[in-house]
Order: C-alpha cells, then sequence, then structure tokens
C-alpha cells in the first residue's frame, strides 16, 4: 500500500484558454475565496466560476491517456500505477493544494477524476498562507508545512505502507522544497521527465539533520517559535526569520527542529518554554517515564496559557476536574492529557491567575 502526496497546481484551468480568461485567471491566482475577494469583479468571478465548472464537466469523462495529457498532477499519479488506476484502489492519496480558491478548484477536479476511477480515498489538503503574492507569508506558511509533514504525513510509514511524494503538478517554489522535503518524509519522490511521459523515481537518500546542539543550547526558543509564540532574543543564522522585532523558524529551522526533538524530548522534561506555565514543587519527581510525551504536552499547554484564542487541541483536553478532583492532588483544579495509549495519564495541575502550576503526573481517575 502507498500513501501518495501529490502537488497541484492550476495547469488544469490556465491549459488552452482565450486571452480574456486567461488574464482573469493570472491576476487572481492568489485569490483566497471569489466570494470574499473585493477584487475580483462580478464579471471575472462569473468568468472563472463558469470555466471551473466547464473543465469539472469535461474531466468527468475523461480517458486515461486523456487525463494524462490534461493534469500534469494525474499524469504523476497515472504513470506511477502504469495507467492501471484500479492498482491505486487500496492506497490513500493526498492532494496538496495552495490557499487559494483556484488552487483548490483544480484539487478538486483531480480529486473527482480519482474516485471517478476506482482510487476513492483521496483528500484535499489547503495548506494555509501557501501562495505567492507575499515572500514572509510565503516562507512563515512552508515552515507550518514542515510541521505537517512531521506530524501527519510522516506517520502514514509504516513496514506495510511507503509514502511516496508526486511533484509532477504545482508550481516551482512549492514542488522545489517539497523535493527536499521528500528526502526525509517520504521513500521516494516521482516526477513525470520534462514531456517524455516517462517517470522519474528518485529514492529516499540517507540523509539526516545533525544540528542537535543548536538545538539544544536555545531549545526554550525553538520550543516556543514551533508553537508560534512570540520570540523577542535576538537571533541569526539560517534557522531564524526576523519581522518587527519578532523571531520565528524558517522552513530549515523548523526542519532540523522535527527532525531531532524527538532525540532531545525522550531523554529528560526539560524546562518550561512559557512562563505561564510554571512546574510545582514534585512535579519532576512524578514524571519518570515518557519524557517525550510530557514534553509536547507542555509544549502545547505553553501555546494555550499565551495564545488569546485558547486552541484546546484533542490530544490536549485542558479542562476543570470533575466533582471532588483527585484525592491524591488535592490542590489540583484542572487536568490535561498526557497520553491514553495503553495505560492512561494526566497532568494534573492548578490555575494561579495568568499561570498554570504543573502539579503531579497521575493516573487518571475516569
Amino acid at each position: 500500500m502507498e500513501y501518495i502526496l501529490s502537488t497541484c497546481g492550476t495547469s488544469i484551468l490556465t491549459n488552452n484558454t482565450n486571452e480574456k480568461l486567461k488574464h482573469a485567471l493570472t491576476i487572481h491566482a492568489n485569490a483566497r475565496m471569489a466570494k470574499n475577494v473585493s477584487d475580483v469583479s462580478q464579471e471575472e468571478r462569473r468568468l472563472i466560476e463558469a470555466h471551473i465548472n466547464e473543465r469539472a464537466s469535461e474531466f468527468a469523462t475523461l480517458s486515461v491517456r486523456d487525463a494524462r495529457d490534461a493534469s500534469a498532477e494525474l499524469n504523476g499519479i497515472l504513470a506511477y500505477y502504469e495507467d492501471q488506476p484500479v492498482r491505486g484502489e487500496k492506497d490513500r492519496h493526498c492532494l496538496l493544494t495552495t490557499d487559494t480558491w483556484l488552487g483548490e478548484a483544480t484539487a478538486g477536479i483531480v480529486k473527482a477524476w480519482l474516485e471517478n476511477n476506482n482510487i476513492c480515498a483521496v483528500e484535499v489538503y489547503r495548506h494555509n498562507d501557501l501562495q505567492t503574492a507575499d515572500w514572509g507569508t510565503f516562507s512563515s506558511s512552508l515552515s507550518d508545512l514542515v510541521k505537517w509533514c512531521a506530524e501527519y504525513v510522516e506517520p502514514q510509514r509504516s513496514p506495510h505502507r511507503r509514502v511516496v511524494f508526486n511533484l509532477s503538478g504545482g508550481f516551482k517554489s512549492e514542488t522545489g522544497f517539497l523535493q527536499l522535503l521528500g528526502m526525509f518524509f517520504a521513500d521516494e519522490v516521482i516526477y513525470i521527465f520534462e514531456r517524455s511521459g516517462e517517470l522519474l523515481r528518485i529514492p529516499r537518500l540517507p540523509v539526516e539533520m545533525c544540528d542537535e546542539q543548536a538545538i539544544h543550547d536555545d531549545l526554550r526558543d525553538f520550543r516556543r517559535a514551533s508553537q508560534g509564540l512570540s520570540v523577542i532574543a535576538r537571533k541569526s543564522g539560517i534557522y531564524w526569520f526576523e519581522s518587527d522585532g519578532q523571531y520565528t523558524l524558517t522552513a530549515w529551522g523548523e526542519l532540523v527542529f522535527q527532525k531531532r526533538k524527538n532525540v532531545l524530548y525522550s531523554g529528560k522534561v526539560h524546562e518550561s518554554p512559557s512562563d505561564n506555565v510554571i512546574f510545582g514543587s514534585k512535579f519532576l519527581e512524578s514524571c519518570n517515564e515518557r519524557y517525550e510525551d510530557v514534553n509536547r504536552k507542555i509544549d502545547l499547554l505553553a501555546r494555550y496559557m499565551e495564545d488569546p484564542q485558547k486552541p484546546n487541541l484533542r490530544t490536549l483536553d485542558f479542562k476543570p476536574l470533575r466533582g471532588r478532583g483527585n484525592p491524591a492532588v488535592p490542590d489540583a483544579t484542572h487536568e490535561c492529557d498526557a497520553w491514553h495509549d495503553g495505560t492512561v495519564k494526566r497532568i494534573y495541575c492548578r490555575l494561579e491567575n495568568d499561570a498554570v502550576v504543573l502539579l503531579k503526573l497521575g493516573q487518571a481517575l475516569h
């Protein structure tokens, strides 16, 4: 079985169009959603929407041969299956689209064709801010893309499932970066070689991001930046990007952190990355197993406490204690998940003004 990630461009919409339509598609290439963009006139909106619907109808009945000619994305996928889509019945596909109206429309057309041709496990992933209107936004999006690959794509790999990056479609800035990520998160990267229709296959190379010392020496700020929290200490080098006095991780910084943090996190419970997450006097004493899980939950707690939106992910589940609380931790007022596979454990804590004090890692009551 395979998990195939395909980058999606907009060639399905832009190929073989008249000048008026081509102009409208070009100037609105980075529009997020047509209905929410004031600079898309009603005339252009109707023109583009009618074109999207027309192309979707055309694709619904295309043969394998014609689909390969009409779509760079499908060209790569079908070349991989040697023009037999039935071979992909048990595979999973993710269509990575830009954060744009046209990008998502294109991916939707590709998805519909695959589903009509026996490849049904297909999802469209629209990655936030992945567009080329602004370099700073695009760079930040690439950093988030690294995190998404680490958290979502890499776990797809198993002894029974390979991960394949199909980079036959998409735009150059995106596919160039995904080629690099493929060396770390995929088993194989595939392209269509020029206009020959032949599949170019690049196996995973034995490369690693090994700058562990740089992360260890600056771990608090790496953890903060990876959670989207403010970093104001002056930084330099390829791992950091500065904007208005705030520092964020570049795509390379996020990549090196994601690839090395498991090793660092598994050694011990590190100091809190946030002044709003405080360790009680006996908390570290209670943490004698699964340090990596504990460190990850502390990261999520730091984000919850500092982010005004209070992102409370299901894997965190920060909430007040029910009933009379935990008799073993009488001062606790709240709890969050530590882990719930096999044994189920919680981090018991209490709120103090704008901070949360971590009291004990203990067994779940319910």
